[in-house]
């Protein structure tokens, strides 16, 4: 598996990414999603290149990218709106270089926001999300109920500690996403950040795709 620098268009802005392909298309790609890019966010965040790790090595073909507004902030950030439709143009861009017909979501707090909305508009095989904030996929007057109509198998994770976006909304998404099994994680000690227990969710995160795609 070789990673190469890539770039895709989304509605005129010219998005860049890291490209990992499987040698094999026998499991779904993987799209990950990276934090807000008015406050640092990019794709070489530590949560989002160790999400990535964990699917290469489970031999997933992977895409990682910046969200318009990343370099740029005054001439491309367009709200989470904006991300969707990156998000959704991130995962075309994927299948259109590789022999899959399904990606997953992976997302990191403004990137797993924007991963829950992208859920219920392309439909993925299955979503990851850590410390998605309710208030961010609610921009737009969108309407949360409307989360309980994802049809994929989910797995939620979100520190007790987290400062920046309260562990209630936890609860909250958890209780929202009904229909498929919809796996919650609490991580005790942990803030926004994910410095203390990476490894935990990695492992949990090992078992959640090896129970969707034994060998």
């Amino acid at each position: 598996m070789r990673a190469k620098p890539v770039e895709f268009d989304s509605e005129g802005h010219n998005l860049r990414g890291i490209l990992t392909l499987a040698e094999s298309a026998n499991k779904p790609g993987v799209v990950i999603l990276h934090p807000h890019p008015l406050f640092g966010g990019n794709m070489e965040n530590h949560v989002v290149t160790t999400l990535e790790q964990v699917f290469l090595e489970a031999s997933f073909s992977t895409l990682r990218f910046n969200f318009r507004g990343t370099t740029s902030p005054l001439h491309g950030y367009s709200g989470i709106t904006g991300a969707i439709i990156d998000a959704m143009n991130a995962i075309d861009f994927l299948k259109s270089l590789t022999k899959v017909n399904k990606v997953g979501v992976v997302g990191y707090s403004f990137g797993a926001s924007t991963a829950m909305r992208v859920a219920l508009l392309k439909p993925p095989p299955f979503l990851i999300s850590l410390s998605a904030s309710i208030d961010l996929i609610s921009n737009d007057e969108f309407d949360i109920e409307k989360l309980s109509n994802i049809e994929c198998p989910v797995l939620l994770f979100h520190g007790k500690s987290d400062e920046m976006i309260p562990f209630d909304d936890l609860k909250l998404l958890t209780d929202k996403i009904k229909p498929e099994p919809c796996n919650s994680v609490p991580l005790e000690g942990e803030g926004h950040f994910y410095h203390r227990s990476m490894p935990f969710v990695v492992s949990t995160i090992r078992d959640f795709i090896a129970n969707l795609y034994p060998k």
